[in-house]
């Protein structure tokens, strides 16, 4: 492993809540080396400042959005963008030959149609789009480990597919009117959590659940996608998601991130 060589990683959009924790794992990564961030509201920043769990692990600052510089500072880039914004910067650096991988929904869709129908706005990379393989490594690794541009699943599509995809490769689940009851805690929400909203209120949210876009989540794109791969005829989906948060969840015995420091033994 030592005479491997390092990938270089930057990370577009590292200010939010998933660039925050991609950089987590990415700083400890043995064959990674974390060589640019950016974020539109901090640039100029230093990582370590913003982020103190990051103190001594990197000297980088937060930098402008820019594709060009981005491509010219990684062999691998993650963006962690609002959804629509991926497609804007990721031609520049496939032409410069740099892999992305997207956070974002901006490439997880095969029909450039389905994004005017479920985002409202229309796509404007159909080549990448053409190109993008979809993020989920149990379906698709090999497609996965040769792509310059993957699309990384959206979280209750995920747990969706890979509940259901079993028992459609096995012909025992029914095509039609396929339920997915997703729960999801307020933090799923991401950014969208800092909106001035009663749904994302502690008072409204504590000890609560609460379904929300039943039948018109996002994620019913994906889910009906994937699926209907891998089933003889296409699959219809309802999706249920539902926000929730409640003492009783978050007490429940979980494995912790750390390990505990032992007590001191009596002498």
């Amino acid at each position: 492993m030592g005479d491997t060589p390092s990938i270089r990683v930057a990370v577009a959009g590292a200010s939010g809540y998933m660039g925050a924790e991609l950089l987590r794992l990415l700083l400890v990564h043995p064959r990674v080396t974390l060589t640019g961030v950016t974020s539109e509201r901090l640039a100029g920043e230093a990582l370590g400042a913003v982020y103190p769990h990051l103190r001594g692990l990197t000297d980088l600052h937060f930098h402008d959005l820019d594709a060009e510089w981005l491509a010219g500072i990684c062999d691998v880039a993650f963006l962690a963008l609002p959804h629509m914004e991926s497609q804007k910067a990721v031609p520049v650096l496939r032409k410069r030959g740099r892999k992305v991988i997207d956070l974002s929904a901006d490439y997880r869709l095969h029909d450039a149609a389905d994004y005017t129908t479920w985002y409202k706005t229309p796509h404007v990379d159909p080549t990448g789009l053409a190109e993008a393989v979809y993020g989920l490594p149990e379906l698709h690794r090999k497609a996965i480990a040769a792509a310059s541009l993957i699309a990384s699943p959206g979280c209750y599509a995920a747990g969706a597919i890979l509940a259901t995809a079993p028992l459609l490769k096995s012909g025992l689940a029914r095509l039609d009117g396929i339920v997915l009851d997703g729960k999801s805690g307020v933090s799923g929400a991401g950014a969208q959590g800092r909106k001035v909203d009663p749904m994302y209120l502690f008072t409204e949210a504590n000890e609560n659940v609460q379904a929300y876009a039943i039948g018109a989540h996002r994620h019913t794109a994906e889910m009906e996608q994937e699926l209907s791969a891998l089933a003889p005829s296409a699959c219809g989906c309802r999706s249920r998601p539902t926000c929730c948060r409640s003492p009783a969840a978050c007490s429940r015995p979980r494995r912790c991130r750390w390990p505990r420091r032992s007590a001191p033994r009596s002498s």
